[in-house]
């Protein structure tokens, strides 16, 4: 009866599944199988998935739950070939899980046995949010207990939960690394996972995924009680890329292949991974989970351009380098009669390898021509919208324009509508209230964005004067040589 009892209250809990990624750690694997299967929580599945290790680490996986006969559902996954940590992850999510609520854990850290307990508890009680994360201690490759880095960072930082969502993303992009909340001490719904799909890039830094689809109109939970032994060795996944090493690795940049050194891999990591945290800001937007900051989404696509531009011009030989030249000459030579016109920048051109966010313009005056040529082309222009109806049917700077009514009809369609114009709340609430455009599709230029460089009037009054001087000096010149 006791059995049937334990069942009972197992089975109305909510699912959790608690996955070990594993990856050549004979020498600690056991300790953490054991701290996993030591959980005091009912209704847990443990997936061990060994990413095909060349040393004893699947034998010992197999050796350590032979005898097992405990609650909890196991499965044990080895891996055929190497997937590396981004792909491991979204093999796992994809096919190994099948918890509501999913608890990440190393092969060589050891998670305190009421770690999945806590953490449920937790979530239930703050309304289940997306992203749930606890503290940490660290200690060695020999088990003794250190104050390191990521202990004192747990200790002294501040708690990004202290701050307004909208102010945890500006904080992030400003200050990735290190990341608030470790991966080791971290959950996240399934959901969370399936509402963005699995990631396209599938970049290495998992708990970085993961984290940065919370901040897209998700919600996070910390709270401070140390559920894990986080163990620092000189094998951890955060020192491989310190070794020297002599070895290369060929990896696609979109279309073009790289040769990366391994001692530099980690650049090409990073790439991935803001790769894909660009799709995955697009894909919230397309959602309706967040409302497009053009600030935010504009300095995640400089990080990428600038790591772009590195990965191409260090790694892709001659032919990188030329496309980089080809590319910037175009440009310049496209844009120049605007940069004449409005003192500012030419529009960066497009990473063909990461989708557009299609945007229209609401305002083809002056403000809209400047917000126009000050976003880069992964901002695809697909009108401008004015309420001018003198303007309807003609192209300002190539780009129709068109009447608000026209929003969103089959020719139109768009991810948002940035508003440039100082008349921002009466277009927002036409927008809204006449023409049904949800509230979170209409953004707003910001005043650096719409607002005439002070430069740009002194650029032009002194290209008008130097003209001026010119034509006066070929005057003078020409009446000279036609008096002799």
């Amino acid at each position: 009866m006791a059995n049937d009892t334990t069942k009972t209250k197992s089975s109305e809990l909510p699912r959790v599944s608690m996955f070990l990624f594993v990856f050549q750690q004979q020498d600690y694997i056991e300790e953490a199988i054991s701290g996993a299967l030591a959980q005091d929580y009912g209704n847990l599945q443990i997936v061990i998935s060994d990413d095909a290790s060349t040393d004893n680490s699947a034998a010992m996986i197999a050796q350590a739950i032979r005898d097992y006969q405990g609650p909890h559902d196991i499965k044990v996954n080895v891996n055929p070939t190497n997937l590396g940590i981004g792909e491991h992850f979204k093999h796992i999510m994809n096919n190994l899980i099948d918890g509501e609520l999913v608890v990440a854990a190393a092969g060589d850290d050891i998670s305190s046995s009421k770690r999945v307990s806590r953490i449920v508890e937790s979530w239930l009680e703050n309304g289940k949010p997306d992203v749930i994360a606890h503290d940490l201690r660290e200690f060695d490759q020999h088990g003794n207990n250190l104050d390191s880095d990521r202990t004192i960072q747990y200790q002294w930082q501040q708690n990004p939960l202290d701050v307004q969502p909208l102010q945890r993303m500006t904080n992030y992009l400003q200050d990735p690394f290190p990341l608030p909340f470790l991966g080791a001490a971290l959950a996240y719904t399934r959901e969370l996972y399936q509402r963005f799909e699995a990631p396209k890039w599938a970049p290495d830094y998992e708990d970085h995924l993961m984290y940065f689809r919370a901040l897209l109109g998700g919600s996070i939970h910390y709270f401070r009680e140390p559920l894990v032994r986080y163990r620092r060795h000189t094998a951890n996944f955060t020192n491989r890329d310190k070794k020297v090493s002599t070895a290369v690795k060929r990896v696609p940049l979109g279309t073009t292949p790289l040769t990366v050194p391994m001692a530099s891999f980690g650049q090409y990591r990073m790439h991935q991974l803001v790769c894909q945290q660009f799709e995955d800001y697009l894909k919230a937007i397309q959602l309706d989970r967040v409302c497009l900051d053009v600030d935010h989404f504009f300095k995640l696509w400089q990080n990428l351009n600038r790591r772009h531009d590195q990965l191409l011009s260090s790694y892709a030989g001659w032919r990188g380098k030329l496309a980089l030249l080809t590319s910037d000459i175009k440009h310049f030579v496209n844009y120049l009669p605007w940069r004449w016109r409005y003192g500012v920048r030419q529009r960066a051109a497009r990473i063909s390898y990461l989708s557009p966010i299609r945007i229209i313009i609401f305002g083809a005056s002056a403000a809209g021509q400047r917000a126009l040529m000050q976003l880069p082309e992964q901002f695809e222009v697909v009108a401008f919208a004015d309420n001018n109806s003198k303007l309807h049917g003609q192209k300002v700077l190539g780009i129709p324009v068109i009447s608000p009514a026209q929003i969103g009809t089959r020719a139109y369609t768009f991810d948002s509508v940035l508003v440039a114009s100082i008349y921002y709340f009466p277009i927002k609430q036409q927008l809204v209230e006449q023409l049904h455009v949800p509230i979170s599709k209409v953004a707003r230029a910001s005043q650096a964005l719409i607002s005439e460089p002070s430069s740009a009037h002194t650029f032009r009054r002194n290209s008008k004067l130097v003209m001026v001087v010119l034509a006066a000096i070929i005057g003078v010149t020409i009446t000279t040589i036609a008096a002799f």
